[in-house]
């Protein structure tokens, strides 16, 4: 619809919004560790970290919260930065799947690039590019992603619908992970949980 070039110049990685470096940080993380898996010929371990990275992060977390940046008018930077990420992050993973799943990962391949390709069989399998990981990032975002998961859980053992406000969340943090770190992303949580303030106590 959009008629997204992914040929066109990439965006520098410093310059797109947190989310999406943290989704190329964790692109990396798995393509390294899918390489140590492959090469101890644990097929099994790499096929399913690969599913969850995809299920978890990529659809029911990165797709889900960037919907308004995918749909809304015109063509700014933050926009670009999105589809690009995506489109990064789905090349990869047609690359990681490719010897678990050939055809639909050939699909995948000229779909996103319009045919322009070669096949995905005559591509190496992906490398990590360590300089994209970014351990703090992740640590953060998988803080705030378990918050959510929990305040979730909370409202269905309480039995109130996401739909209705709640006033206030209090979040008891760990000692591993640093309140001060999770400042100033309140209104994630806010938004996913559907309450007013966001307060975090020791």
């Amino acid at each position: 619809i959009d008629r997204f070039d992914p040929e066109r110049e990439q965006l520098p990685l410093e310059s797109r919004p947190e989310i999406d470096r943290w989704l190329l940080s964790r692109l990396n993380s798995v393509v390294q560790k899918a390489n140590q898996a492959m090469d101890n010929y644990d097929l099994t371990r790499t096929a399913r970290m690969i599913s969850d990275f995809v299920i978890d992060e990529v659809s029911n977390w990165y797709v889900r919260r960037n919907r308004r940046r995918f749909w809304k008018e015109g063509d700014d930077k933050d926009k670009l930065s999105a589809y690009q990420t995506l489109s990064e992050t789905l090349v990869t993973l047609a690359k990681l799947v490719a010897p678990f799943a050939p055809f639909i990962a050939e699909e995948i391949n000229l779909g996103l690039s319009m045919g322009q390709r070669e096949s995905i069989h005559l591509e190496d399998y992906p490398k990590p590019d360590v300089t994209e990981i970014d351990s703090e990032l992740e640590a953060k975002m998988e803080a705030l992603i378990k918050i959510v998961e929990l305040g979730r859980a909370a409202r269905n053992k309480a039995k109130i619908k996401v739909r209705q406000p709640l006033l206030e969340m209090l979040v008891v943090v760990s000692e591993e992970i640093d309140k001060k770190s999770l400042t100033g992303l309140e209104y994630l949580i806010s938004e996913e949980i559907n309450v007013k303030a966001v307060n975090f106590l020791d």
